[in-house]
C-alpha cells in the first residue's frame, strides 16, 4: 500500500471514537485472514446472494420499526443467553 493510501485512512479515522476504530480493526482483520484463500477477492466481488437469502430480504422490505426488536431488548437477550 502506499504511503497516500496510509494517509487517506489516518485522515479518515483520527477522530472517530474507539468503537468505530475497533469496528475497522475487525474489519480489517477478516479481510486480511482471508487473503490466503485462493480468489478472496474476486470472490468477494462476486459474491451472490442466495434464492432464499433474496426472499427473506424481500419480505423484510416493508417491515415498520415495531416489527423489529428494540437493540436495548436484542442485547439483554443475547447477555442472559449467552452471557455476554
Amino acid at each position: 500500500m502506499n504511503s497516500n493510501t496510509l494517509h487517506i485512512i489516518n485522515q479518515k479515522l483520527k477522530d472517530e471514537p474507539e468503537e468505530i476504530l475497533k469496528q475497522v480493526l475487525g474489519y480489517l482483520d477478516g479481510i486480511l485472514e482471508k487473503k490466503s484463500q485462493k480468489d478472496w477477492y474476486e470472490h468477494n466481488l462476486n459474491y451472490q446472494l442466495t434464492d432464499a437469502q433474496k426472499r427473506e430480504l424481500d419480505a423484510m422490505e416493508n417491515l415498520k420499526d415495531e416489527d423489529f426488536m428494540p437493540a436495548e431488548e436484542f442485547h439483554k437477550r443475547i447477555k442472559e443467553k449467552y452471557g455476554f
